[in-house]
């Protein structure tokens, strides 16, 4: 939940990367689909926008390597992250109608318009919830530079290594169930509503055919002019 928000904020989706550092016993979901809704949290009155926005995102993992689907527009736009646990490297690739781009780095990166934050701040507690039957750990980030704060919820009992890798949220150990971001100042809520624990075809995790390879700033420039 945002307590206070002084200014509008890019926080990443990149976020969602998440690798969890602890297995579960051996017992803990290694590969499968993770399904979250996304919540915006401004008027659809005050941002008609909000209407086109992806409604959810879809989080396919296997092996420690991990890859997140947007789609929005009516289809029209399509993003997704991908975290290639045996290159390290990750990948952005953005699909507007017949034009299809991507990108690859192999350190921290954004995704979807939001530009990276430092010196965030961190407090752990012992407050749980139960997230789709898992007992999830909470957490408060703080942004000290914009007066922000919120809430995240997290999982141990996904086994995928190394959680949120590369990202500004590295310090939280567990797969991210339940936190906020903002993509281009519109701040929104994403919550895990379905786990299925299925085969994902190796390719899930590589750029599909047909992608022209461009630099960063070319995708996010191309991402900002459309919204």
């Amino acid at each position: 939940m945002i307590l206070s928000r002084k200014r509008p904020i890019f926080l990443l989706l990149i976020f969602l990367v998440i690798f969890s550092c602890n297995k579960f016993g051996g017992n803990g979901i290694n590969e499968g689909v993770m399904k979250y809704k996304i919540t915006y949290l401004e008027d659809k009155a005050d941002n008609p926008l909000i209407s086109l926005l992806p409604s959810h995102l879809e989080m396919f993992f296997k092996n420690n390597s991990v890859s997140l689907c947007v789609q929005g527009w009516m289809g029209i736009f399509e993003s997704t992250f991908i975290k290639q646990a045996e290159t390290g490297n990750t990948i952005t690739t953005l699909k507007i109608m017949n034009k299809k781009y991507y990108y690859i780095s192999d350190s921290v990166v954004g995704f979807m318009g939001e530009t990276k934050y430092n010196n965030l701040q961190f407090e752990f507690d012992d407050i749980t919830k139960n997230i789709l039957n898992f007992e999830c750990k909470h957490a408060t980030v703080f942004v000290p530079s914009e007066n922000f704060e919120f809430d995240i919820y997290y999982t141990n009992h996904i086994a995928i290594n190394k959680p949120n890798c590369n990202t500004v949220f590295e310090k939280i150990p567990g797969v991210l169930m339940e936190f906020q971001v903002e993509m281009n100042g519109i701040p929104m809520h994403l919550i895990a509503t379905e786990l299925v624990e299925k085969e994902v075809p190796d390719n899930s995790f590589n750029v599909p055919d047909g992608f022209k390879e461009v630099e960063k700033q070319e995708v996010d420039t191309i991402f900002s002019s459309i919204m």
